[in-house]
């Protein structure tokens, strides 16, 4: 259970704007079953961060488009609604801008993670534009504590670097009475993302064999995919083998794997630039 400092950290770091901007009208809207591709894409272009992060992954070369989408309202109908979702959140918590403080591999590691998410979902019977947003949100707990609790997470390294054997989850543990999955769970939470995306971001660094949900292995393994291919140190709940044949997925489809998200990764890497 989490404590009352955990609870304080939570309320920190998921405060939005007394101002509504267009990112956060673009969640309500989104709500309203009655809203078009058309009028998301209005609000969007009233945005330039946000219209620039919708257009830009939209033209990038993972979604194959001969040319370049020029119009937020064709970006929306090639991402999908759950990933204009995720765009929009990501926004919503300046998370874009040039100015926002946030762990240098977070969005390198974010994008890798949705690559590696969607080419799982596409084995496993799953949305990929679920999956993509998914894995693209999943260290949204990390980000935001670093961009509004800076000291909190410059003490989760200074326990880390005092003690070389204490993990950062336990040492997220001992300084927020949480990991920085449970928060990004919560910021979706309040952000009215689906039960199972909401869960699946809270249970992403446990054993996939203890993770229940179809999207939630998805995670854990597109995670420990995406760890691999960019040769970053963190920790593994499982090796990749593993995570994959909980799934039910053979393990020798690895490496095959792992060189279709290298490719998806560079076709991805415009998206990079947003910021």
């Amino acid at each position: 259970m989490a404590t009352a400092d955990a609870h304080d950290l939570i309320t920190e770091v998921t405060q939005l704007p007394v101002q509504p901007g267009a990112a956060m009208r673009v969640l309500w809207m989104l709500d309203d079953p009655r809203t078009s591709a058309a009028d998301l894409g209005r609000l969007i272009e009233s945005d330039p961060v946000l219209s620039t992060a919708v257009i830009g992954l939209a033209s990038t070369a993972f979604y194959g488009l001969p040319g370049t989408v020029s119009s937020a309202w064709s970006a929306v109908t090639v991402l999908g609604l759950a990933t204009v979702r995720a765009i929009a959140t990501s926004a919503a918590f300046d998370l874009f801008s040039a100015r926002s403080s946030i762990p240098d591999d977070f969005w390198p590691h974010s994008v890798a993670t949705a690559a590696a998410a969607t080419a799982i979902a596409r084995r496993v019977g799953i949305q990929p534009n679920v999956a993509f947003s998914t894995g693209l949100l999943h260290d949204i707990g990390s980000a935001l504590v670093f961009r509004r609790a800076p000291r909190r997470y410059d003490a989760v390294l200074e326990l880390m670097a005092a003690d070389p054997t204490l993990s950062r989850l336990d040492a997220e543990e001992r300084e927020f009475g949480m990991t920085h999955a449970a928060v990004g769970a919560a910021a979706l939470g309040v952000m009215r993302f689906p039960a199972d995306m909401v869960e699946a971001i809270g249970s992403h660094h446990t054993h996939p064999r203890q993770v229940t949900s179809h999207i939630g292995r998805v995670l854990v393994a597109a995670d420990s995919v995406a760890i691999e291919v960019d040769h970053i140190a963190s920790e593994q709940n499982a090796d990749i083998g593993e995570a994959l044949e909980a799934l039910d997925i053979p393990a020798s489809s690895a490496e095959g794997l792992l060189d279709e998200v290298r490719k998806d990764q560079e076709n991805l890497a415009g998206f990079l630039t947003v910021r």
